[in-house]
Order: structure tokens, then C-alpha cells, then sequence
């Protein structure tokens, strides 16, 4: 049954009403020059090369008080008022304009970590992932490009909403519903570096509740996908591809993607790189301390070139996080066979593990380090994976 026009303009109104109650002034004005060819803090600076002192500082007083605690404190009022319900009802039958006003709304809605569970209570998920381009209701006057803002928007609320939810309140339909959205928003182009980030984190989420998920992000082009991401320009976005592609381990096609040995060097590299982004090199060095449980894995590890030189670089880093992990890999090697063996004693890494132990085996030199209690359970977990593999 089609709307009423003065029902169509009605839900338009709220729609838009509603989402710019849940952002902040600034947010607007930056997302008014994101199409643009100058961005808001250029704009700014330009407009204020004319005014004198005077006029720079009146401008100043005139500029709303909106800080992000007050736009947070609206969306939860929002939320606790059912809003977001109120706001997928608009959607079924609704016009394209006011699908775009209710899409954008939810999206910003799903900024405010605390009511993202209660929006997927209230539907938003659901209908999020339904809304593809083909269905939503355009007409002969909407441009592609509007469809697949509606739809990019959609997505990016799917990617909001998973960011933090816990997979295990979801339903199998959610769960394995989110994936080819959140995909497709990974290999959306026009895209922002934002959304790819969003959109990958909310991957690493779903990834990590199990074979289920796994299967359905590799038969989504999941490998290929993500293994882009990982060379993107933006380190958030490289480093939220790598956490994700660790988290399809121990899936069939992600060891058979490991046991290429070009691409085991580039996770090799990514991981000798942290002095450049040591999260992303924290990310590969746990990929490759999970996947040395494979004596193909690990044999094509230990036969690359870089090898020895990579990880004893690790190993004298000095940094706890990259120690335990490179431990753990060596402490998988030493399982694996003769040729792992040999080539791990060929790099040093046993003589490594010996005078460490050496030198913080009794916990005197480990107590006077000005270490907080964290970084010295972690010291000491290095220490006990050094004397393991010593004995092997």
C-alpha cells in the first residue's frame, strides 16, 4: 500500500528530525565538505583571512556549545525512547528520500557504543542488512550514486553495531547476515578509510566466533578481500585487515593461503615492521605464532630468507608483546622437525633463550626493572616460554 503524500513528507520530517538530534554541529559541517574539494578546516582558515580579531572572536561566541558528551547523553534518550524502532517502521514503504533520512539517523545512533544493543533489539540491525540497493524503492529521478550512498550507510550501521556486540547475543541469521554486507562495504572504493576500519573490526568480531562464521566470510571472497586491506594506505585500516585475517585461522583455506611461501613472507615483513605500525606487526606476528602448529607452515617459515634475521630482530626488540609471540612461534618450530630444529639454532634463537633465562631465570633482576604489574606477568610468561623451549 503506498503512503499518503502528507504521511511521506510526515516520516521524512521525523526521520530527519530524529538524526540530527543525534549529531553534533561539528559533525555536520564536516560531513557538508566531504564531497568537496576542501575540507571544513580550510574553509575555516580562508573565511577567517578577512576578519579582523573583532570579527574572528564574535564568530567564535556565536558557535553553539554541542560537545560529544551531550550528543552521546541525546542518543541514549533517543534509544530508551524507542526511537530507533519508531525509525525502521519508516522504512517499510517509505520513499527513497526518506529511506536515505532513516538510514542516516541509525547511523549516527550507532556512534554511541552503550546503546548498540538495545538498537539491535529494536530491529536496526536486522533491517540494515537487509537493505541492498535493488531494493530499495527509487525512483526514475534517483541517480545510482544516492542508491548506493543508502545502502554504504546501511552498511556502515551494520559495521557500527558489531563493533562491540558480543556475537554470542546475535542470531544465526545476524551473524551470518552481516558478513556480505560488511564485505561489500571492505570492497567499496568509495568508501571511507572510516568505514573500511569499521566495517573490518566488525569482521574480526564475527570471526571470531567460530567455523560458521569463518566458512561464510571465505565463500564471501573473504581471503582476497581482506588481504587487500592489509597494504591500505591507512594504518588503522592495514592493521584492522591483518587482526581480521588472523581470526579466520584455522580455516582450511586461510593455512592453505599460509602455506604459500610469498605470501608468508609479506606476513613475515609485516611483522619485522613495528618500529613503523606495531600493532599491525603485533597483529602478523600472532598469525604466524598460531599457524606454526602446521609442519607445512612452519617448514616454509623457517626456509625464507628473512627468516633468521626477522626473528631474532623480534626477539632483541625489546618489546614484551612481540617477545611472547615470537616464543610461541619458536616453541610450535621446535615441535615440527628436524629442519625447523636446526634452522631455529642457525638463527641464534636458542643461544637467545638460553642467556635470557640466564639473566631473569631467579625473578632478582626481573623485580628491579620499573615495570608495572602487567608488564612483568608478561616478562614472566617469556620467560617460562624461553626455558621451555631451552629443554627441547
Amino acid at each position: 500500500v503506498k503512503r499518503k503524500a502528507s504521511e511521506s513528507i510526515s516520516s521524512y520530517a521525523l526521520a530527519t528530525i530524529f538524526g540530527l538530534i543525534a549529531v553534533s554541529n561539528e559533525t555536520l559541517r564536516k560531513e557538508a565538505f566531504a564531497d568537496k574539494d576542501i575540507s571544513m578546516e580550510q574553509y575555516d582558515e580562508l573565511q577567517a583571512l578577512g576578519k579582523t580579531e573583532e570579527e574572528k572572536a564574535e564568530t567564535v561566541d556565536k558557535i553553539p556549545d554541542d560537545n560529544p558528551e551531550a550528543v552521546q547523553e541525546r542518543i541514549r534518550k533517543l534509544a530508551n525512547a524507542n526511537v530507533a524502532e519508531a525509525m525502521v517502521k519508516l522504512i517499510e514503504g517509505g520513499s527513497d528520500t526518506t529511506i536515505e533520512a532513516v538510514v542516516i539517523g541509525l547511523n549516527r545512533m550507532a556512534t554511541e557504543s552503550s546503546v548498540r544493543g538495545l538498537m539491535i533489539q529494536q530491529g536496526v540491525l536486522s533491517v540494515c542488512i537487509k537493505l541492498e540497493s535493488d531494493k530499495i524503492n527509487a525512483t526514475a529521478q534517483v541517480m545510482k550514486d544516492k542508491k548506493n550512498k543508502i545502502t554504504q550507510q546501511a552498511h556502515q550501521c551494520v559495521a557500527r553495531l558489531l563493533i562491540t556486540t558480543n556475537p554470542a547475543i546475535l542470531t544465526t541469521s545476524q551473524r551470518m547476515g552481516a558478513i556480505r554486507p560488511l564485505m561489500q562495504l571492505v570492497r567499496d572504493n568509495t568508501a571511507s578509510d572510516l568505514q573500511h576500519f569499521e566495517a573490518l573490526l566488525a569482521i574480526t568480531n564475527l570471526a571470531s566466533t567460530g567455523h560458521d562464521a569463518k566458512d561464510k566470510i571465505v565463500s564471501e571472497k573473504g581471503i582476497p578481500t581482506l588481504s587487500y586491506a592489509m597494504f591500505s594506505d591507512h594504518e588503522l585500516v592495514r592493521t584492522a585487515g591483518t587482526e581480521a585475517m588472523c581470526n579466520l585461522i584455522p580455516h582450511p583455506a586461510m593455512m592453505k593461503y599460509l602455506s604459500d611461501a610469498e605470501n608468508l613472507r609479506l606476513w613475515l615483513a609485516f611483522a619485522a615492521s613495528y618500529e613503523e605500525n606495531f600493532e599491525c606487526a603485533r597483529a602478523a606476528l600472532g598469525c604466524l605464532a598460531m599457524s606454526t602448529d602446521v609442519q607445512d607452515v612452519a617448514e616454509i617459515l623457517v626456509g625464507l630468507k628473512t627468516f633468521r634475521e626477522s626473528a631474532l630482530s623480534l626477539l632483541e626488540s625489546g618489546k614484551l608483546e612481540l617477545m611472547h609471540r615470537v616464543l610461541v612461534m619458536i616453541q610450535n618450530l621446535m615441535l615440527q622437525g628436524d629442519k625447523c630444529i636446526k634452522e631455529v639454532e642457525a638463527a641464534g634463537i636458542l643461544a637467545f633463550c638460553h642467556a635470557y633465562v640466564q639473566s631473569y631465570h631467579d625473578g632478582s633482576k626481573l623485580r628491579n626493572l620499573e615495570f608495572d604489574p602487567e608488564q612483568k606477568g608478561l616478562m614472566s610468561v617469556t620467560i617460562a616460554l624461553a626455558k621451555d623451549i631451552c629443554k627441547k
